[in-house]
């Protein structure tokens, strides 16, 4: 006899459960889909834009969630935000009765299609997430912390977090019930005494609800078939394999149940999130007189401001009107006990936009709290015409001589009151003076006493007043100074002859004792080599008649 499988069993009626749920959402989904679009047809044109617009809503709140599922970075229309307390309990009361039936329904072997039924008119009232955030300038960071707090017990809600670490600002998070949310943001807008900036954000969770209740069901009634599948089991074998896919499926069942608390509660109780900082005190700041620069010229900006008590630490930011600025931080006193920004500077490159509008802004913090302050100034930068100069070619004269220098320059209209200075590169002073009117060229002489191998840089520099201030330009050449000649009669350089028979002198000399050296070196091989050769001479003959073969007898 074939022994009953019970896991089998098990694992062909969950497929066919699971089978089941799923087609019952889809049919949900379905009906869902062409009750909105009936709806929307049979509507009126004002109220069709109306739909229209919660429906781009909607989807906007669906593509827009961040990691935690609950929470949007794009605004909402404020038609599509509003909830009013009425509305959020009945939302409740139709979620906890759609439990109850579809309990009901597991218990009592409800068919399918009620359920899908059911499903379809749960479906059309949507569940929405509200997020709230708020940015507000406030007299004190703690105090208004604890007003927020109160807010949020007196409309029945909780505060999540809070930071007051800063004396200059902080946060906090609470949470009030949906229905309360605009009348939360009220409340909270009085404290403040700006509202820096205020959003609300929403998202649709109620196909995600749908769907893991669905799953939910599916899983306990899976579960419930596993306890009587658990109270049939004969064998200990048999008991503990369903008891541990019984752990199992309560781990999931305990998840689900967990999103599904955790959606009910963050729809029925919307966040709001408000960040603030204190309102900083006023400080008192010049940026200085206004001032007329020429195009490339060096502007130098520098602010005095007088702190309050209790501020010690100071930062500063120039915006120079042509798209720049800079930054900076620190200060001096001054003697009357106002304090100076450190100085920074700036070029303008051309004048199409003058005059510019120079600004600074000022922060100070400090034991007492926050001080702000800014000022401004006015620079006008105008196109100055440029003095050509023409210093010269480069020269070559000898040390000890005069020479006559001459420079041209023009003289543009928009320019008066020429002055010249010359720097002949030597050490020696500058020449400087006045150019007559209508002069455009200068000369002055100078002497080099000293000879260099490389030549001296002779610069002039031309300056006049303009109606920035005074401008000038300059030209340069080099001066060669060769070495004075010695001296010569009839052509003939004595100095120069002197010098070559001196050395060539030298040269005989060095000659001469070269030869004296080797002489020492080789006396010896000399001295040997001159005996045998006279000895060889005296008794040459008397030797070649002694050496046999020779026609003369030998003596007796």
């Amino acid at each position: 006899m074939k022994r009953y499988d019970w896991r089998q069993e098990v694992y062909i009626r969950g497929c066919a459960l699971q089978m089941k749920r799923l087609v019952w959402v889809i049919v949900a989904l379905a009906a869902v889909a062409i009750v909105a679009l009936v709806s929307g047809c049979g509507a009126s044109e004002s109220d069709g834009i109306n739909d229209a617009e919660e429906w781009k809503w909607a989807s906007t709140s669906d593509t827009t969630e961040e990691s935690s599922g609950l929470a949007m970075e794009e605004p909402i229309p404020e038609p599509a935000m509003t909830m009013d307390v009425d509305d959020s309990m009945e939302m409740e009361e139709e979620a906890a009765a759609y439990e109850d039936f579809v309990d009901e329904a597991l218990n009592s072997g409800g068919d399918g299609e009620e359920l899908a039924a059911e499903l379809v008119s749960y479906a059309q009232n949507r569940i929405i997430v509200h997020t709230a955030r708020m940015s507000l300038v406030v007299e004190g960071v703690a105090e208004s912390i604890d007003r927020v707090a109160g807010i949020a017990m007196e409309l029945e809600g909780w505060t999540v977090s809070s930071d007051r670490t800063s004396r200059h600002t902080g946060t906090v998070v609470v949470r009030v019930p949906a229905g309360s949310l605009d009348e939360a943001l009220r409340r909270i807008e009085g404290i403040g005494l700006e509202v820096e900036s205020q959003s609300v954000t929403s998202q649709d969770v109620t196909d995600e609800y749908v769907d893991v209740e669905s799953r939910l069901v599916s899983l306990r009634a899976t579960r419930d078939r596993l306890l009587t599948f658990l109270e049939q089991a004969d064998e200990v074998e048999d008991a503990l394999l369903v008891q541990q896919e019984l752990s199992r499926l309560e781990e999931r069942i305990e998840g689900m149940q967990g999103r599904i608390n955790y959606l009910r509660q963050t729809s029925a109780f919307s966040l709001i999130e408000v960040s603030m900082r204190v309102s900083p005190v006023e400080i008192e700041v010049d940026a200085g007189e206004d001032v007329s620069l020429r195009e490339g010229e060096v502007g130098r900006f520098r602010a005095s401001f007088t702190a309050p008590d209790g501020i010690e630490e100071f930062t500063f930011e120039w915006d120079f009107g042509d798209g720049t600025s800079a930054t900076g931080k620190g200060s001096t006193f001054r003697p009357d006990g106002t304090r100076l920004t450190a100085t920074v500077t700036h070029v303008y490159e051309d004048d199409r936009d003058s005059p510019y509008i120079v600004r600074i802004d000022l922060t100070g913090v400090g034991e007492e709290g926050l001080a702000e302050g800014s000022a401004s100034m006015e620079v006008e930068v105008k196109e100055v015409p440029t003095i050509d100069v023409f210093a010269g070619e480069n020269q070559t004269v000898e040390e000890g001589d005069e020479v006559e220098y001459t420079a041209s320059f023009t003289r543009p209209a928009e320019l008066w009151d020429f002055e010249y200075q010359w720097d002949f590169g030597d050490g020696s002073p500058t020449v400087s003076g006045t150019v007559e009117e209508g002069e455009s060229r200068i000369s002055e002489s100078h002497e080099y006493s000293d000879f260099r191998p490389r030549p001296y840089d002779v610069t002039l520099t031309i300056s006049a007043m303009s109606e920035v201030g005074r401008v000038s330009s300059t030209g340069t050449f080099g001066v060669f100074v060769t070495e004075v000649e010695g001296f010569a009669v009839g052509g003939w350089d004595v100095g120069e002859t002197a010098k070559t028979a001196v050395r060539g002198l030298t040269a005989v000399a060095k000659v001469a004792l070269w030869v004296l050296i080797w002489v020492g070196i080789f006396s010896p091989v000399i001295l040997v080599l001159g005996g045998g050769v006279l000895l060889l001479r005296r008794y040459g003959g008397r030797v070649r008649r002694l050496l046999p073969g020779r026609d003369n007898p030998p003596s007796s």
